[in-house]
């Protein structure tokens, strides 16, 4: 068999694995997105900002107000998740398909770009159905996060400028989308922004900057409109959390090695383009996702920050895996190069985490139930829960509260006074109160206080509702759950409804 037929072969079989692979991977994630439940912390509030668009209210009110409601992401998400709830009604599914379509986008986009950039279709589907099957991308599939849909967006936008640079415009609407998505999704755009200095197109460069600029303008004071002045709080003022640079290059060194083949096509890739003229867009784009990730050094942040870099590694790698398939052309290794190209695939493959599908646990149905025969006042840190009790949310993100308290000198006085005077009817959190690290989910002064006027009276197994607590004063157990009269003696106790 001649060299071209060998390669032809390899191609498709790579292609046909890894497509193989990601059509699993949305699979998991489509019975995943079909649990009522919760999935993660930031959906609740998500589908909460999402349930008072719906309601004609905004997502950005005063922030020292009551209910007090911190929203730190883009208008994007929000609005989408309330066009959803008015088709489908109130829940997680129709608003998770979201992050599913997104990532088949950011496959498909990998894909066109290294079909443009010179591969054949099969390797190029291969590389951009790889972005589907690594750890990464297979965890968050399933979640009601932003990640995926202002990457999306991201990605496209990028993809106009290197496919067809005519249409800036079109490329600039995209990247400010992502940025009212998410606004640290900043990568792309540097991408293009350096690529085209690298080439001397100042006229391009300047029409985009300022198109891009008024266009941001414009919808930050519609939002400010919106918001009766607060959307820049919510957006710029909620992170005043600490960064930690050790852990920003922790967590890349952590996703380096486990997508070491990716990592050193792309650093053959990139060597490649600074050997020649280093203008390419690809590298670019490879440096400045490098240095977007470096929001997972925020506290809080967790590998979801890492999504954008992770599709950087698959195209950069993608275009490593063209420069060493064509030196092995050149020195007719046909059967070398088809070899080389089964241990990306079986290097691919075995980096593949296997996610079962999450499943409704009794746990949740009960302390659903219990939240449903309480009353309306209920202090929770699960805010899906409360939405899917019919609860209203009195204190959305308690994570973004406890950081302002905590770093930006806000003060938890009225919460904790409303504690003392047992004004909720309930409090539900996630563990025992002696397991929360120190400025984690709640301030201190609040679990000091939920520990000295409530008492925990039920256990669940669910995920961010674990223990019920209710007023001192009405020590009983609520249907549902188990009663615990014992706050000092009970947190031994196996949380009730688990298998």
């Amino acid at each position: 068999m001649n060299q071209p037929r060998i390669e032809e072969w390899a191609g498709r079989a790579f292609a046909t694995l890894l497509a193989s692979c990601a059509l699993f991977s949305i699979i998991l994630a489509l019975f995943s997105l079909l649990a009522p439940q919760q999935l993660d912390y930031e959906e609740g509030n998500i589908l909460n900002a999402g349930l008072r668009i719906a309601q004609g209210l905004t997502p950005y009110p005063d922030p020292h107000g009551w209910p007090i409601v911190l929203n730190p992401y883009g208008p994007v998400p929000y609005l989408a998740t309330a066009g959803l709830i008015k088709l489908f009604g109130l829940g997680f599914t129709a608003p998770r398909v979201l992050t599913v379509l997104a990532a088949l986008a950011i496959s498909a986009i990998l894909t066109i770009l290294l079909r443009h950039w010179g591969h054949s279709w099969p390797v190029g589907i291969g590389f951009g159905a790889m972005f589907l099957c690594t750890p990464v991308a297979v965890h968050w599939l399933p979640v009601l996060r932003v990640d995926m849909m202002g990457l999306a967006l991201a990605l496209a936008g990028l993809s106009v400028v290197a496919l067809a640079p005519k249409w800036w415009s079109l490329a600039v609407l995209l990247f400010v989308a992502a940025l009212f998505v998410k606004w640290s999704l900043l990568a792309a755009p540097a991408a293009c922004a350096l690529h085209l200095i690298a080439k001397r197109q100042w006229k391009q460069l300047g029409q985009m900057a300022v198109v891009g600029i008024v266009l941001a303008l414009a919808g930050f004071l519609a939002m400010q409109a919106w918001s009766t002045g607060h959307f820049a709080f919510h957006i710029f003022g909620t992170h005043p959390d600490p960064f930690g640079p050790f852990d920003y290059v922790a967590a890349v060194a952590r996703l380096l090695r486990a997508q070491a083949f990716l990592a050193v096509l792309a650093l053959i890739a990139f060597v490649r383009d600074v050997r020649r003229d280093g203008s390419s867009l690809s590298s670019f784009y490879l440096l400045t996702s490098l240095f977007g990730a470096a929001t997972i050094g925020k506290s809080g942040s967790n590998t979801n920050h890492l999504l954008e870099l992770t599709a950087a590694l698959c195209l950069s790698g993608g275009l490593g895996w063209g420069v060493v398939a064509g030196w092995l052309r050149a020195k007719h290794k046909a059967a070398l190069s088809a070899l080389a190209l089964a241990g990306v695939t079986a290097a691919s493959l075995a980096s593949f985490t296997f996610r079962l599908p999450s499943k409704p646990s009794d746990g949740c149905e009960q302390a659903y139930a219990f939240l449903r025969a309480q009353g309306d006042r209920v202090l929770a840190e699960n805010v899906g829960a409360l939405l899917l009790a019919g609860k209203p949310v009195l204190l959305s993100n308690p994570f973004v509260f406890t950081q302002l308290v905590a770093y930006k000198g806000w003060s938890d006085a009225p919460l904790r006074d409303r504690l003392r005077a047992q004004q909720f009817d309930a409090v539900l959190l996630a563990t025992p109160l002696k397991l929360y690290m120190l400025n984690e989910r709640w301030p201190p002064g609040v679990l000091k206080q939920i520990e000295m006027s409530y008492h925990p009276a039920a256990r669940f197994s669910c995920y961010e509702a674990g223990v019920a607590f209710l007023p001192n004063q009405t020590p009983s157990a609520a249907p549902g759950g188990r009663a615990d009269s014992s706050a000092e003696q009970g947190w031994a106790k196996k949380p009730v409804g688990g298998r």
